[in-house]
């Protein structure tokens, strides 16, 4: 092991010294030595504990032969064995290791989807984008250069100084010559010049470079460049087209993947507990047979304890494992009992310290010494400054003074017994040292943690961290190896790419923030790449080191590295949490116990001195009223609320939910549901009791006169408000006045009749809104509408629309355009049944994720103080606004030069600072929310690595260690914190049913489980062989290989490609639509008018006749310039036949199935998200429509019309560079200018305002963060609660009765075995086993009756276990199998069974073949015999 550290050490060094080369020398020398010694002692091969035969030691053999080769030639793998070689030394990591193998199995059907869909969506890229991403904004000079032949028109569309480039860009602009896609400027035409972007490697123009695309989508990797890019290059269609595709496809995938790793952890934990539990057994069997064999000494160990009972020091020390020589030094120096006084004052002092409101005091003192850290910003005056430092030195002077006290009242060596003390003692110093050498301390901020010994959520949160460093220690260790595995071979690899090339990647001739030239550079880019942030790394070291060689590197790092995060992180998921609370978590603190002796203190001073429900204390001794007007006895009521003195809360609700299960159903069911027990009755009072109270004149008698006729009224609004055509009504108003929005851009004042219908459609709709509400008063009640939520919701939308249809009228334009009325589709969830439920879920998971959001805040706290530390106005810059660039350090050094040169009338010169930054708490907060929900956020990352001082002029990576101040938030405050948010919504929501209503779930059971009725085979004799034919599976194989040589022909195509190509491909495209052609033939006459039942066959058709459709209309379309790549895709749809290979593999079909059985709660997920993406939309295109293009606000991405806006809110949704968006909103003068006037509309500025678009971009981060993570829980929790086993239907086991049945006419219950062949495969699946199938009916060992007859339930039972398995399961089926097909109970017992029926034949038939060898060798020995007689007689 110190060989292996010692060279590892040594492999971090870029120029090591001359004698580094003697010395690697010895390092192969000691590992050759290490094998021989291996070797000598277990053998080479031929024993079974060799050294071969272990895998591990191969480790050894590649070390000692990659070290030879490298003497020859160097291939830089030398050092991926030596770092290897860690693993087997360490018993725990090979376990780890062999669990990951194992997942890695499990991982192979998702593995082959994930291909599939790549491989599918890539092409569909392919024939869609095309050659697009060239498309450039280049100089029209075509009429001044018509006259001069010499002009050669590609030099000088190829020229990247006649292209257009936006200011601060290095690509030109891109461009599409379609409706929809991006414009070039005055004075340039968009033409299809030069490379692509990107060094050339994002592009569609070959199917390489579209699979790397497709890669960089699904993991989301700077993808929104990309899309901006198709979308100014090919449209929005087409792009939308594009993305609905492949989010949804790579979500379903991933799901899958994560499912398919959480069962393979769940499964290793199981595993785990059981090895534990077998080894507990076995030690505690260890442990009684000592026990036995040493009772006659059972009585000196009484007396042995009895002696250690006398005397606890020495019971101390034999616990100790420390030498005795420190118990001596800890009873001199660490006990301190010197006299009776202080031994007096240390118990005084004790009962103080030990004092619960001490303990107050000091989480208050905790809580104020925070605040006061949290109150640091930049810029702070002197006088604020200075009472900051005060409140330092009295919290400094508190916390020593509680040390000091703890340290007297138990001793140094009872204070640092615990933890919490070390802790606290280290802060303590720190804050004397920091006082005495004047040195700041950002550090002290830790002293928030101490909350966690009376906080049970941080005590969580601290929980899970420490499990991952101890119990998860070996994991956590392969994922360090890992990453210094590819960081040292990324170094070796391309360092010297960096150092010879690095000019073609920069213009300032620096290295890149992102290279692989030093090791602290390359593991800064393996963790980004772990993290998610990848792409732009690997483009570098394409150009600079070649592509496949980087290619090979990161397409290995991304799923290993992604595979071993995964696995920690489901693994702490899965562990952290099952675990029960210890004693000492139930038990009360002190904290608690002197916030109850306050609240008891308070309630004695109000006079509530016994904690009885005044509710029902008034009903005590009387009769108990119900709504029904019965008597009831109080007793039992008062049994439910009256604690006595000797009883606890738990037992009172122990009561109260027996009593409640003793109701009648119908009684429970109308207290959960009291909306649906008023319907079909009468309408309950519009007022409550208070009202009722306060003004008796609204109590009227509904049993005569106008009391009558209002209560009729109620009733009869009450029955239109019910009727089912009432809501699909409102349904439509809610669907017109939403569609309404959409038109409500900043381009309306310039259509005056959309205006004008518009305005009038939202009239009607707001005034059929007020019907509605007007109505549901009359029949509810106001009691009744204003305690429901969605009547609430209902009631503000309403009046936000009043007051902006008041504001219209009144002509004040401020409040005509209200951004509330974006809330209005949100009315239409209450709607449908299936999205109430997910929203009534996530309002569940909400209240649990509150519980533990202050957690977090507190974490990110630690952070913000500490970036305020190091960064605090550190992030200021000098910066031309003309040119857009920053100051050199050697223009400008700090912020006085900067002003220098704007005294000097350079009024393009600014001294700005950076959007986001950490110059207080708030800033420092929305700066980690960027970084947490984007991954990687390079403005504040190179501005933290470019600091240097307060007020100084940034330098290009003065400080790059700082990259480990981020590192530390996305481990601390990113990932267990992620841990911490998911674990408390999977403990909510196995609690209560989630995403799908019951009958739902009971039409998705119907849909999967109910059995495919087979297409009955013709009577005719030539439709009945090409039924034969085209039914047989290898059919459908042959089928699926040409539809993967299909995909083939088109992954051969590129933009670039020759006529020659290009006819070749089109011939081939020619031939597989004869082939598809003949197939359609082939199975409508065999399968006839069943054709069209079949999913597949309906796709396959539509695909042909689009195909044939395209190679007929393709010219046509090229003139009239339609959309000949929808046909394309369109074709490629039959790919997805290939799907249909999976329903082989048994696991994959179990994923699959279990993906289809979460579809109606993806759909109901999918919906909210879409309702809350519309209403963020509006709300945005309401708010932000006239803010400033700058950052990523452009002519694509904006809040002007409705499709920018949904744009620009589904960036936000996947948390892509959200910062890019939210920077423009954030402009306050003189940023921007709130004065500027947009000609034609009324509204003036194009400044926001910044904390609206904060709430705005956070609450929609926040709600779309909910809803993924459920979508996930989704898929993974429907995986890991579905069934192992799939299951048999009623109509299965009618199948097998009614196909018995034709076998067995007189109903015996028997059948010959000779049947048992044809009856199988007469079957239908999943029971079926068609032929041939002798062989595993025989080895089904099916028991054989008197006269070789096989009993029904016997068969059944075999092929039920077939489908089922062998579970408990088996158990009940095999009763109700034996209750339906066996009513007779044949009492005949087997005399044998097939296999032993084979078993018999097979030896029956060897000792047949013996006996004939034997008789046969008898006759040639008698005829030789006689023979040899024969000659002899003559």
């Amino acid at each position: 092991m110190a060989t292996i550290l010692t060279n590892c050490v040594f492999m971090t060094m870029i120029n090591p010294p001359a004698w580094f080369k003697t010395l690697d020398h010895v390092f192969t020398a000691v590992y050759t030595f290490e094998a021989v010694i291996k070797v000598a002692s277990r053998g080479f091969c031929l024993g079974k504990f060799s050294f071969l035969r272990d895998p591990w030691n191969w480790l050894d053999v590649l070390v000692i032969l990659s070290a030879c080769v490298e003497e020859f030639v160097y291939l830089g793998i030398s050092p991926i064995f030596r770092i290897l070689k860690i693993i087997p030394l360490i018993p725990g990591l090979k376990k780890t290791v062999r669990d990951l193998a194992q997942s890695v199995k499990r991982l192979a059907g998702v593995i082959g989807l994930m291909v599939f869909c790549l491989i599918f969506f890539a092409l569909i890229g392919q024939q869609l984008f095309m050659g697009a991403l060239m498309n450039k904004c280049v100089m029209w000079t075509l009429a001044t250069n018509s006259g001069n032949t010499e002009f050669d028109f590609n030099e000088f569309k190829i020229n990247q100084s006649n292209h257009y480039y936006l200011p601060g860009e290095c690509y030109a602009l891109r461009c599409g010559n379609s409706s929809d896609a991006g414009r070039c400027p005055e004075g340039f035409t968009c033409l299809r010049a030069g490379s692509n972007p990107n060094y050339g490697y994002t592009s569609f123009d070959s199917f390489g470079w579209s699979l790397l695309s497709m890669i960089r989508l699904m993991s989301k990797d700077f993808w929104e460049n990309l899309v901006h890019l198709l979308l100014r290059a090919a449209g929005k269609f087409a792009v939308i087209l594009f993305v609905v595709l492949v989010f949804p496809g790579c979500f379903c995938v991933l799901s899958l993947a994560v499912a398919v790793v959480a069962m393979a952890c769940s499964e290793a934990g199981v595993s785990e507990a059981t090895d534990r539990e077998e080894e507990f057994s076995r030690i505690v069997a260890v442990l009684k047979r000592r026990e036995e064999e040493e009772d006659g000494r059972e009585a000196c160990r009484a007396a042995l304890s009895e002696d250690q009972e006398n005397n606890m020091e020495g019971v101390d020390e034999k616990q100790r494992t420390c030498p005795p020589c420190w118990f001596v030094f800890a009873n001199f120096l660490l006990k301190w009992n010197c006299c009776g006084c202080w031994r007096w004052l240390k118990q005084r002092l004790y009962a103080f310290v030990t004092n619960p409101f001490f303990d107050l005091g000091i989480v208050v003192c905790i809580v104020l010494n925070t605040v006061f850290m949290s109150l640091d910003h930049y810029p702070m005056t002197e006088k604020f400054w200075q009472i900051l430092v005060e409140a330092n030195l009295v919290f400094s002077a508190i916390f020593a003074a509680e040390m000091v006290l703890k340290l007297v009242a138990m001793d140094p060596y009872g204070y640092f017994q615990v933890g919490w003390n070390i802790f606290d003692s280290i802060l303590v110093v720190l804050s004397l040292l920091e006082l005495f050498f004047v040195v700041d301390c950002p550090f002290l901020i830790l002293r928030v943690l101490r909350l966690a010994r009376w906080w049970p959520s941080l005590h969580m949160l601290m929980k899970v961290v420490w499990r991952s460093l101890s119990a998860l220690r070996y994991l956590t260790l392969l994922l360090f190896i890992t990453i210094f595995l590819f960081s040292v071979v990324g170094m070796e690899m391309f360092h010297d790419g960096y150092g010879r090339n690095f000019c073609k990647i920069s213009l300032d001739r620096q290295l890149p923030r992102r290279h692989m030239a030093d090791f602290f550079h390359a593991v800064l880019v393996v963790i980004q790449a772990v993290g998610g942030t990848w792409v732009e790394a690997m483009w570098d070291c394409m150009e600079v080191s070649g592509e496949t060689t980087c290619l090979l590197f990161f397409m290995m790092l991304l799923p290993i590295a992604n595979l071993l995060v995964l696995y920690l992180f489901l693994t702490l998921l899965l562990s952290s949490f099952d675990h029960p609370a210890s004693p000492e978590e139930k038990e009360k603190n002190n904290l608690h116990i002197a916030l109850n002796r306050i609240r008891s203190a308070v309630r004695t001073l109000l006079g509530k001195k016994t904690p009885i429900n005044p509710e029902h204390t008034e009903h005590m001794g009387k009769t108990h009223i119900n709504p029904e007007h019965t008597a009831v006895d109080s007793k039992d009521h008062l049994a439910l609320t009256v604690v006595t003195s000797d009883q606890t809360g738990s037992k009172v609700k122990t009561l109260t939910i027996a009593n409640t299960a003793k109701m009648p159903e119908k009684e429970q069911e109308k207290k959960k549901h009291p909306e649906d027990d008023d319907r079909g009755n009468r309408p309950e009072d519009c007022c409550s009791d208070k009202c009722l109270r306060c003004c008796p004149f609204l109590d009227i008698d509904t049993s005569r006169g106008s009391g009558r006729i209002w209560s009729n009224f109620r009733r009869a609004c009450f029955c239109i408000v019910r009727h089912k055509c009432f809501d699909n009504f409102i349904i439509l108003i809610i669907l017109l006045s939403s569609a309404t929005l959409v038109f409500e851009d900043i381009h309306l004042h310039h259509r005056p009749v959309l205006q004008t219908v518009v305005q009038r459609v939202e009239q009607v709709t707001t005034i059929l809104f007020l019907m509605e509400m007007l109505l549901k008063w009359i029949a509810f009640g106001l009691k009744k509408y204003f305690s429901n939520g969605w009547c609430w919701l209902d009631f503000l939308v309403l009046q936000v629309s009043l007051v902006s249809q008041a504001a219209a009228m009144i002509g004040y334009t401020d409040l005509e355009r209200v951004s509330l009325r974006a809330l209005g589709p949100w009315r239409a969830l209450s709607r449908f049944q299936g999205p109430k439920v997910v929203v009534q879920t996530l309002v569940r998971s909400v209240s649990s994720v509150f519980s533990v959001l202050p957690v977090v805040l507190v974490v990110w706290l630690i952070f913000c103080v500490c970036g305020m530390d190091f960064f605090g106005g550190r992030f200021y810059f000098c910066f031309n606004e003309t040119s857009g660039e920053i100051f050199s350090r050697n223009m400008v050094n700090n912020k006085s030069e900067c002003f220098d040169l704007v005294m000097q009338n350079y009024s393009e010169v600014l001294w700005k600072n950076q959007k986001l930054n950490y110059d207080n708490v708030g800033s420092g907060f929305l700066s980690l929310l960027h970084l947490a929900a984007s991954a990687y956020s390079p403005n504040i990352i190179n501005s933290a690595v470019d600091a240097r001082m307060v007020e100084s002029q940034p330098i290009y990576e003065s400080n790059p260690y700082m990259h480990l101040y981020f590192i530390c938030f996305f481990i601390f405050g990113c990932f267990f914190t992620f841990i911490l948010f998911i674990g408390v919504i999977i403990n909510r929501l196995q609690r209560i049913p989630i995403f799908m209503t019951a009958e739902e779930q009971k039409v998705m059971k119907r849909l999967v489980m109910k059995p495919q009725k087979p297409v009955p085979r013709p009577q005719n004799q030539f439709q009945a062989r090409l039924f034969d034919l085209v039914t047989l599976r290898w059919f459908g194989v042959f089928m699926a290989t040409v539809i993967c040589l299909n995909m083939v022909v088109l992954m051969m195509e590129t933009d670039d490609q020759s006529m020659e190509m290009e006819i070749i491909l089109y011939w081939f495209h020619f031939l597989f639509i004869i082939l598809f052609l003949v197939e359609f033939i082939l199975k409508i006459v065999g399968l006839r008018r069943h054709y069209f039942t079949d999913g597949w066959n309906i796709l396959d058709f539509v695909v042909l006749i689009v195909s044939i459709m395209g190679i007929f209309l393709s010219d046509i379309m090229w003139i009239y310039s339609l959309p000949v790549p929808l046909f394309l895709v369109l074709r490629m749809l039959r790919v997805l036949r290939v799907l249909s290979i999976f329903r082989y593999a048994q696991g994959t079909r179990k994923l699959l199935l279990s993906l289809v059985m979460s579809f109606p709660a993806l759909f109901n997920i999918g919906i909210v998200l879409v309702i809350i993406t519309f209403s963020s939309s509006v709300f945005g295109m309401l708010t932000f429509g006239f803010v400033k293009r700058e950052a990523m606000i452009d002519d694509i991405f904006n809040f002007e019309t409705f499709v920018s806006s949904v744009l620009c809110v589904f960036t936000i949704s996947t948390s892509a560079s959200w910062g890019g968006l939210l920077r423009p909103l954030l402009n306050w003068p003189p940023d921007c200018d709130p004065l500027m006037e947009h000609p034609g509309f009324p509204v003036i500025g194009n400044c926001s305002y910044p904390p609206l678009a904060i709430a705005f971009f956070v609450s929609h981060l926040f709600l779309c963060f909910l809803l993924l993570v459920h979508l996930y829980i989704a898929v993974v929790m429907e995986t890991l609660g579905s069934d192992d086993d799939e299951q048999l239907s009623e109509d299965d086991l009618q199948m097998f009765h009614n196909t018995w049945r034709e076998f067995d006419p007189e109903a015996s219950q028997v059948i010959q075995y000779s049947q048992l062949s044809d009856f199988c495969d007469a079957l239908q699946d999943p029971l079926r086993i068609p032929k041939p199938n002798s062989v595993r009916l025989i080895h089904m060992d099916l028991p054989l009756l008197p006269g070789d007859r096989i009993r029904c339930v016997d068969v059944l039972l075999a092929l039920a276990s077939q489908v089922v398995g062998d579970s408990e399961k088996m158990n009940a089926l095999k009763a109700k199998m034996e209750e339906r097909f066996n009513p007779s109970k044949v009492s005949c017992e087997p005399i044998s069974s097939t296999l032993q029926r084979k078993q018999e034949v097979v030896a029956a038939t060897v000792i047949q073949k013996a006996y004939r060898k034997h008789v046969l060798q008898d006759g040639d020995a008698q005829e030789t015999t006689g023979v040899s007689v024969d000659a002899g007689g003559h």
